[in-house]
């Protein structure tokens, strides 16, 4: 099932270098670009956060690299720098030379690296629950078999037949305690775009290289001159509140950071009118 397009948003792709990346557009204002995180895609930003901003700007929503609609590029389809350059050229392709990002969860760590690659198409950077530091351990069994090169191939084609409708509602389940996910999301989102044998290794391998990809990243954060704000909820358990917010937040000179007491990892859907706050101190310079 795929994610339904609401009527009034216009649906299409950008082509570059023979790679689709799918996005969906909304609105008049200034321009908002929207990044999902894994295990997703463009509908998780759809459902209910594009048409709440599109009544003040233009929001432009992207399937990242490797999800949704969007293909897999030739090379560099795992690097954080490499999907912020497709991202910018897509939205370029569109009109649209500067933007504020929004990211959630690994779609944060996209924008964080758009920031620091391409800061003039920056207008301001709005993190939701995103990781930014490198952290100790791995990603889990499942996401090591998805990404080896060896059992990738058998066990990105076995898993999506072990998937039920009752296994995908406690996965989301996870993501978004405390809280309950929205009804209709699940569908709107569309778990068999989700879990191909495609999406899920393109998923692991991106998460298998984030940590090293972060490591790198952090001593450069002090350099980031543009306005952040960071929302990340204090019962995130999937991207630590603690181990994530406070030290991005101390690094970045025009950051800042708003603790959501509470709330977990779905900070868009749980808390939308903070989103909306802070999107529009962003707007405001």
């Amino acid at each position: 099932m795929r994610d339904e397009i609401p009527p009034g948003v216009e649906e299409g792709a950008v082509i570059l270098d023979g790679t689709p990346i799918r996005y969906v557009r909304s609105g008049s204002g200034p321009a908002v670009a929207l990044i999902h995180g894994a295990s997703a895609n463009l509908g998780d930003m759809s459902f209910g956060l594009l048409p709440r901003l599109a009544a003040r700007y233009t929001v432009v929503a992207f399937d990242r690299p490797g999800h949704g609609g969007s293909g897999w590029p030739a090379r560099g389809g795992e690097q954080l720098e490499h999907q912020a350059r497709m991202l910018r050229a897509a939205l370029s392709e569109l009109g649209v030379e500067r933007a504020i990002l929004v990211g959630h969860s690994y779609g944060g760590a996209v924008a964080l690296a758009w920031t620091l690659e391409f800061p003039e198409s920056v207008a301001g950077l709005l993190l939701l629950g995103a990781p930014s530091q490198g952290w100790e351990g791995g990603m889990g069994l499942a996401n090591d078999l998805l990404a080896h090169p060896v059992t990738a191939p058998w066990f990105s084609w076995t898993l999506p037949g072990l998937m039920n409708r009752m296994t995908v509602s406690r996965l989301v389940d996870v993501l978004f305690a405390p809280q309950r996910p929205p009804r209709g999301l699940i569908a709107h989102v569309g778990p068999g775009r989700i879990f191909t044998p495609e999406t899920l290794r393109a998923n692991a391998v991106q998460l298998q290289t984030l940590r090293r990809q972060l490591l790198a990243m952090v001593p450069r954060y002090p350099g980031i001159r543009v306005p952040v704000e960071i929302l990340h909820g204090t019962e995130d358990g999937v991207v630590s509140y603690g181990f994530h917010a406070p030290p991005l937040a101390a690094m970045i000179p025009r950051a800042r950071l708003t603790p959501l007491p509470g709330v977990g990892h779905m900070v868009h859907h749980a808390a939308p009118e903070e989103v909306e706050r802070a999107l529009a101190r962003l707007a405001a310079g």
